[in-house]
């Protein structure tokens, strides 16, 4: 039983005890990296256990095995340094962030596995396979994946299913003599809708007359690529010290990510972004704790090879298999904290990118909520299907005169964001805003003056319909011409028949849904699906997409819009409202 003092950490010059004269190294102190981290007594919490003695100070009892350690400045010398430090501050020599990773890693080699759900046994001498096992000591030096008392011994490497760690145990022993391997791996991801996924590795040693092989399954955060990357790693685990392996392999994502970490100047920071590190990480440690020579090749998939396609097919029996998976030892040993997925397993990928997707999610969500964009969804929502937002988000963001940042283009994508939300200003927005300047009556539309004046409306107004209707055609026609220049699919049919027989050519614009996802800067899909039918390269795609968009901004968008405008400033006039009276409004 330990008694633990509750500290909380703070920066010492943002206390209002620091006084900057005192001292000249920390008038420059902006950023946390540079501001001294110390350590003040809680003054009680949730955490607080009351103590009799000292009632005041936050304490907490818990049971422990061990204890993470760190070190502090000498007191007396810091009170010479910072003269209203007091006494019961505490100066770590590390920073706060530092700390918080030293415990993170603690407590994942406590062995508290984040893999409980599957009822794993942790205890590898209960297995009599390994138990009865005796080698001498050249031979636990021939492969430290043997070597029980070694970090990187099998059964500390991976914990899950018995079955497929005994089998790869016992490759290791049939390989230990052998200093030339050549593989054919190959990965598979198996999906049940949403409820289950798992990923099968598989590969076959063809260095010898009898082809070997080996197969196994994992979860967690599933995708292709990480099952080809498990069977890199469990056949460089079955290597022995200072052989020369060969994998074939059908992923040349694999292939690259290994290159890309084989590099001397590749930063940990890099290595952090790519996916599936906790397993890249292993792989070249083991690689140099072994003294590999590696060399990886290319496959082509489902090419007739014959030890390619029995790779692939034992990959794909191979879902049936319960799982292994990576200990918390493990991927704990990257060079800095890897969060977990509610206690599953490491997110072991560029975690920004990951937490995009959650984040999209929730702001789609609250999208969806929005009233104003009504018409843009349908009233129940049957149109939200209609909409690309890959690439609708692209063509947002996409800039209007090739710079990385300009006034001229950030007025431009706010144009295209308030068109999209339905917020430009109309005479109903500006009501809204402004409600003692505008008149409290509903106002028709200054063009045409026949419907009430909108964000819906004002791209259909009926004063134009002729004008728009032929601009709509040029629109159309420079779509054609950029799917003829750039066709790639030689079966694909006439651009002019595709584009004439597809929902963009409603000529009727007041009932095209598709029109109208145009004219508020999304992008139907009816777009997407008729360039894929002509184009396969997502460049060449983009390419296409972002002219006939351009050519619709500038023929459509901005020309009717400017009109709408120029006719709503002289409405403005007549009442005699200016640019003064909305400034000052809230004043």
């Amino acid at each position: 039983m330990t008694q633990l003092q509750h500290y909380v950490q703070s920066y010492l010059e943002d206390d209002a005890l620091f006084d900057s004269r005192t001292s000249h190294l920390h008038n420059d102190a902006i950023t946390p990296r540079k501001k001294t981290t110390i350590l003040k007594p809680c003054k009680g919490c949730a955490l607080h256990t009351y103590n009799v003695d000292r009632p005041l100070i936050c304490t907490m009892y818990i049971m422990t095995t061990s204890l993470c350690k760190f070190k502090l400045y000498n007191q007396n010398i810091m009170k010479r340094k910072f003269s209203n430090a007091k006494k019961l501050w505490k100066f770590p020599t590390k920073h706060h962030i530092t700390l918080h990773n030293m415990a993170y890693n603690s407590f994942l080699k406590l062995n508290r596995s984040s893999f409980s759900h599957f009822n794993l046994d942790p205890n590898f001498m209960n297995n009599d396979l390994v138990h009865n096992q005796e080698f001498s000591l050249q031979e636990l030096a021939m492969n430290c994946n043997l070597d029980k008392n070694h970090f990187y011994f099998l059964y500390n490497i991976f914990k899950g299913n018995q079955h497929s760690l005994d089998t790869l145990y016992l490759l290791i022993i049939k390989f230990l003599f052998r200093d030339r391997l050549i593989y054919y791996t190959d990965g598979s991801l198996s999906t049940d809708g949403t409820n289950k996924s798992i990923m099968d590795a598989a590969w076959v040693e063809v260095s010898s007359s009898v082809n070997d092989t080996f197969q196994c399954s994992t979860a967690h955060l599933p995708s292709s690529t990480k099952a080809e990357v498990l069977a890199i790693l469990t056949a460089i685990i079955a290597a022995l010290t200072h052989c020369h392996v060969t994998i074939h392999t059908d992923s040349k994502n694999a292939i690259d990510s290994f290159n890309k970490m084989g590099r001397t100047n590749f930063s940990q920071r890099r290595i952090m972004k790519l996916n599936n590190f906790s397993l890249w990480i292993l792989i070249h440690r083991l690689i140099k704790t072994k003294s590999l020579r590696v060399d990886m090749f290319k496959v082509k998939a489902h090419s007739g090879h014959l030890h390619n396609d029995k790779a692939d097919r034992l990959a794909k029996d191979a879902c049936s298999n319960s799982p292994i998976f990576l200990a918390t030892s493990h991927y704990s040993q990257a060079p800095i904290m890897v969060p977990t997925l509610a206690n599953y397993g490491p997110i072991d990928k560029n975690i920004r990118k990951y937490l995009r997707h959650i984040t999209n999610l929730h702001t789609f969500e609250k999208l969806l909520r929005t009233k104003a964009l009504s018409h843009l969804f349908g009233p129940t929502l049957d149109q939200m299907d209609k909409i690309n937002w890959e690439l609708t988000k692209d063509w947002i963001v996409q800039s209007c005169d090739g710079s990385v940042c300009s006034a001229v283009n950030d007025r431009h994508t706010g144009f295209k964001i308030k068109n999209l939300g339905h917020i430009l200003p109309t005479v109903d927005i500006q009501r809204l805003y402004y409600p003692k300047l505008y008149p409290d009556t509903t106002s028709n539309c200054i063009l045409c003056n026949s419907t009430t004046a909108s964000n819906n409306h004002w791209g259909l107004c009926h004063q134009h319909q002729t004008d728009r209707l032929t601009d709509y055609k040029d629109c159309l026609s420079v779509l054609i011409r950029a799917l003829d220049t750039h066709k790639e699919i030689a079966t694909a049919p006439s651009a002019n028949i595709a584009v004439s027989s597809s929902p963009l050519s409603c000529f009727d614009l007041e009932h095209n849904s598709s029109f109208y996802i145009l004219l508020h800067n999304a992008v139907p899909t009816s777009l997407s699906d008729l360039i894929v039918r002509f184009i396969r390269s997502r460049k060449v795609k983009s390419l296409v997409t972002n002219t006939f968009l351009s050519a619709f901004m500038d023929t459509i968008i901005r020309k009717y819009w400017r009109k709408y405008a120029l006719a709503y400033k002289q409405w403005e006039k007549s009442l005699h409202i200016t640019k003064r009276d909305k400034r000052l409004y809230r004043k």
